[in-house]
């Protein structure tokens, strides 16, 4: 797409800017091994993947015996284990280039605990990239709605204006919100399936939302 048609991308982090699905994939099977069950498998993974994170976990745990706060320690436990599986995923830091060259304001939005986001960031030197980062206060991976609804109002862009990237249903139902344009990737954390029901553009690599048709992205 024509970068110069969008004045403000809106990127989430988990599994968009950061491939970081083998990671997820690796902690829940860790959490499923601790209570005498078999390791979690990529497609089930993807699958059954559900925002805001509580609905994903009651499809493997019953939260009448355990908790969702301590389900959501031992997966950031876990995470934290296991992080050493994950990387940039491949094609954002050239389009996040021709974002930057064309004059776009570009933001992290993410359900992903702020501190560790921003940590993150630094590791993988993308802090600077960013001209506001907008992670979660806490662990629970709740919706990131009202957070991006509130960056729209305080940035006073226009939402025909303003691009989404992202790998989940959530994502486009931000845009949704937002009245925002919306492109996802099937690479990361949910089924090709579920996103492509959202009706907007589903790309397998990032460096494909460049060749996009302004037309093609439209809020549907």
């Amino acid at each position: 797409m024509q970068a110069e048609s969008c004045t403000h991308i809106i990127w989430d982090f988990n599994g968009t800017l950061l491939d970081d699905v083998d990671v997820a994939i690796a902690s829940v099977s860790d959490m499923l091994r601790a209570r005498g069950r078999g390791p979690m498998m990529r497609q089930w993974y993807r699958e059954i993947m559900d925002m805001p994170i509580i609905r994903y976990y009651e499809k493997l745990f019953d939260l009448s015996k355990v908790s969702f706060e301590q389900l959501s320690r031992e997966f950031v436990d876990g995470y934290a284990r296991h992080f050493s599986q994950a990387r940039v995923m491949p094609g954002a830091c050239r389009l996040i280039e021709r974002f930057s060259a064309a004059g776009c304001r570009q933001v992290i939005i993410s359900s992903f605990e702020q501190e560790r986001l921003c940590a993150i960031l630094r590791e993988l030197g993308l802090a600077e990239r960013f001209d506001t980062v907008l992670g979660a206060g806490n662990i629970r991976a709740e919706s990131k709605i009202e957070r991006a609804t509130n960056w729209l109002r305080e940035s006073g862009a226009q939402p025909d204006c303003v691009l989404v990237i992202g790998d989940l249903v959530h994502d486009w139902e931000m845009a949704q919100t937002l009245g925002a344009r919306c492109v996802l990737l099937d690479r990361g954390h949910q089924s090709r399936g579920d996103l492509l029901r959202c009706g907007c553009p589903v790309v397998h690599n990032l460096e494909e939302i460049a060749e996009l048709s302004n037309d093609s992205i439209t809020q549907k």
